[in-house]
């Protein structure tokens, strides 16, 4: 009888030491969360002598903002019957935010399990909490070192495209301006009207792609403003159609299709030029020669849709989902000059009104563009 008892005290006290030695807070509560005995872990977590954590509704250690939710949920455990839980394991993974005394607050995180007595009713919990600040602080440090390793591969490919994309107009320039110094007075007023021409291209190319620089940085650091004003939208695309049908040239045609009534909108006028500019832009450069570029206009229920469609080379489908990445260009696109930052601008304008974007391309046989943008009720 006395080795009987003798083994059972000593199974007591093996049981004491795992309970008061564990690295994590382990306490025992009534089953409406009344403290009945804990670990030096939890009060230490707590931030309270033991013997005065005793009797103390846990509760009172959950933040203001969590104690409502911390509340239902003990309710809702609680009022399980064991038959419903074959386990006694009522919950894991728990993430509360807990508010030690005299002391910050710090993530936990909660398992807990039933004390079930012999009619199968809960009449008591125990509770396995881990303080998750340090593995929060690794996963806040794995996620800005992340974003720095980001920043920092786009910052070079920015830098290497853009001076590559630099480099051609500003030797088209130099050879243009060094040809009409030297040799202005022997060359005919064609050539002559010829290397302007090809000034006046690069310097416009230039003017883009600083343009596009800055819109991007604009974007990149959520100082995009929207600045809506009312236009006449029928008007502008026909206006912008021009445009850019001056830069096609005479080898592709861009032509405008109106569908609906409603001439007058509320949208940003810098930032569409910026959406449709870069669209049509991209249809004019992958467009075969002799193609048509349609832009075609509709008022689907308070919305306006823009649709562009080229006769071009189209997207290889693995690129689609990359497609309005930063600097990401398709991998057909051969020698077309380009930043790969047209489609993440237009993206960005896109989300800034609200609007959407969707793609739908074939190789050889073209792509079509469809921007929806929002008027409101």
């Amino acid at each position: 009888m006395a080795a009987a008892h003798q083994a059972t005290e000593d199974e007591r006290l093996r049981y004491q030491e795992l309970f008061e030695f564990a690295p994590d807070g382990y306490l025992i509560t009534t089953a409406s969360g009344v403290v009945q005995d804990a670990n030096q872990a939890a009060a230490t977590l707590l931030n309270i002598d033991k013997k005065r954590l005793i009797g103390k509704p846990l509760a009172v250690f959950v933040t203001d903002a969590n104690r409502p939710t911390f509340h239902t949920q003990l309710n809702r455990l609680t009022n399980l019957s064991c038959p419903e839980f074959p386990s006694t394991l009522l919950y894991r993974d728990w993430e509360l935010s807990l508010q030690p005394r005299q002391s910050e607050p710090f993530p936990a995180d909660i398992s807990i399990s039933a004390i079930i007595n012999p009619q199968s009713q809960i009449v008591g919990l125990r509770w396995l909490i881990r303080d998750m600040s340090y593995r929060h602080q690794v996963e806040n440090l794995r996620r800005e070192l992340e974003a720095e390793k980001e920043f920092s591969e786009l910052k070079s490919r920015f830098i290497q495209t853009v001076s590559h994309e630099f480099r051609t107009p500003l030797n088209m320039i130099y050879v243009s301006a060094q040809l009409l110094a030297r040799s202005h007075d022997s060359l005919s007023e064609d050539k002559c009207n010829q290397l302007l021409n090809r000034t006046d291209k690069a310097v416009r190319r230039i003017t883009k792609i600083l343009d596009d620089v800055l819109i991007f940085s604009k974007a990149s650091a959520d100082k995009l403003e929207l600045n809506p004003t009312l236009l006449d939208i029928e008007q502008f695309c026909q206006t912008i159609v021009e445009d850019y049908q001056v830069i096609a040239g005479s080898s592709k045609t861009i032509q405008f299709n109106s569908q609906g009534t409603n001439h007058s909108v509320c949208l940003d006028e810098k930032l569409l030029y910026q959406i449709l500019g870069n669209l049509l832009s991209n249809a004019i450069n992958y467009s075969q020669p002799n193609s048509t570029i349609n832009l075609t206009l509709t008022h689907p229920y308070h919305n306006v849709c823009f649709q562009i469609q080229d006769q071009g080379i189209g997207i290889p489908r693995e690129d689609i989902p990359r497609l309005f990445d930063p600097f990401h260009r398709a991998r057909n696109v051969s020698n077309v000059p380009g930043t790969g930052l047209g489609l993440s601008i237009v993206k960005k304008a896109i989300e800034i009104h609200g609007g959407t974007i969707n793609v739908h391309s074939e190789i050889g046989i073209g792509t079509t563009f469809t921007v929806t943008l929002p008027l409101g009720s």
